[in-house]
């Protein structure tokens, strides 16, 4: 019997979803999943993945251009956080990439309606099309405001900062407003500060004639983390459409429909508040969906999703990050290094250590010209 699986989102769930059911499911009669064959199908409406934890470095990063060195450090820039979907499941016979939107699903007859390809049924279906940005209905903030959900929304924010300095007059204060005080705004944040410092010189500013804006609800910045780290974080800052899921991470009332990502909203049970937006859980999420298809596949019970507090790792500028993990609590260079071998793995994961290896080299140089 042959199961077809479709995934909505190249993003971080998305793939990894992907990539556990194609290795479990590729082979013939000798393999993991036996008897029982899979077609999974990927559908994103952008043909690119992207590696959302390093899009604070993009829309930082102080290119050259004037010394003519943009062409090659922009593709190392890009390449660090996008990669090809078609190439990370280059490899994978049982994986079909289609770059299209989805405009329907009728939960009844297992069929998704596409904007270009024709309807695709499906026996199981995973939902990691990430999430839209909040604007809490602020009067103005959509068309004013800036959002980094992608590769290109990094480049806008990053050329709409240079944009600023340059056309500014001299003596005026350049003021940078950044909503929400979570992981994102403050590794935003920190490279921001060392960003508008270069710009400054290069537009013959003073660099205290910037400043940056942290806008939080809450009175607290990085509201997952402990005090202590929400204090260090603030130190080193002024120096420098979910859908519900039950605990399988099935999204209700159906039984082959799961959600994985920002697009869910699941509730850790031991504390009663819902999870983050964070690539970690994400990643956790896509493992224990992946397994659970097997084991519908397979008709074994199902497991409960469990969230694993394994720490944060928030870099704020330069060679500098805070990591809390299991009461540990370590500020410095030690913590980014943790962070870049991180990002390495993860893209060993996707495309093999060589590919990897090179993507993160590239990206790392651009990251340490900027630093």
């Amino acid at each position: 019997m042959v199961h077809e699986i479709v995934i909505v989102g190249g993003g971080l769930g998305g793939v990894r979803v992907a990539k556990i059911l194609a290795k479990w499911g590729g082979g013939g009669p000798a393999s993991p999943a036996g008897r029982h064959h899979i077609n999974i199908t990927l559908i994103d409406k952008s043909r690119y993945h992207t590696f959302y934890p390093n899009l604070y470095e993009v829309a930082t990063a102080h290119i050259p251009e004037v010394f003519g060195h943009m062409p090659l450090d922009f593709f190392n820039l890009k390449s660090s956080v996008i990669y090809p979907l078609e190439d990370i499941f280059l490899d994978d016979l049982n994986v079909s990439v289609l770059e299209d939107e989805v405009i329907g699903v009728d939960f009844k007859t297992n069929k998704i309606r596409l904007k270009k390809f024709p309807a695709h049924n499906y026996n199981f279906l995973v939902l990691a099309a990430g999430s839209e940005t909040n604007y809490f209905n602020i009067a103005g903030m959509s068309p004013n405001a800036f959002p980094l959900k992608g590769f290109f929304d990094a480049l806008e924010v990053r050329n709409a900062v240079d944009e600023v300095f340059f056309r500014a007059p001299k003596n005026h204060i350049v003021k940078i407003a950044i909503g929400g005080g979570g992981f994102t705004g403050c590794e935003l944040a920190g490279e921001l500060i060392g960003y508008m410092k270069k710009l400054a010189l290069v537009h013959g500013r003073p660099e205290y004639y910037g400043e940056c804006l942290i806008i939080e609800a809450t009175e607290n910045l990085l509201g997952g983390a402990s005090p202590a780290l929400r204090k260090k974080a603030k130190a080193r800052l002024e120096k420098n459409a979910c859908v519900a899921v039950d605990k399988n991470l099935r999204v209700l009332p159906y039984e082959n429909v799961f959600g994985v990502g920002d697009i869910t909203y699941c509730v850790d049970e031991a504390t009663g508040k819902s999870l983050p937006m964070t690539a970690s859980v994400a990643i956790r999420e896509a493992k224990y969906t992946a397994e659970n298809i097997k084991r519908m596949i397979l008709k074994k019970p199902l497991i409960n999703y469990k969230p694993h507090h394994a720490g944060f790792i928030i870099p704020l500028g330069g060679k500098y990050a805070l990591l809390e993990s299991h009461g540990l609590r370590i500020a410095g260079i030690i913590p980014w290094l943790v962070k870049q071998t991180t990002s390495l793995h993860y893209w060993a994961t996707l495309v093999g250590w060589m590919k990897a290896f090179r993507l993160w080299k590239k990206g790392l140089e651009v990251y340490l010209m900027n630093d």
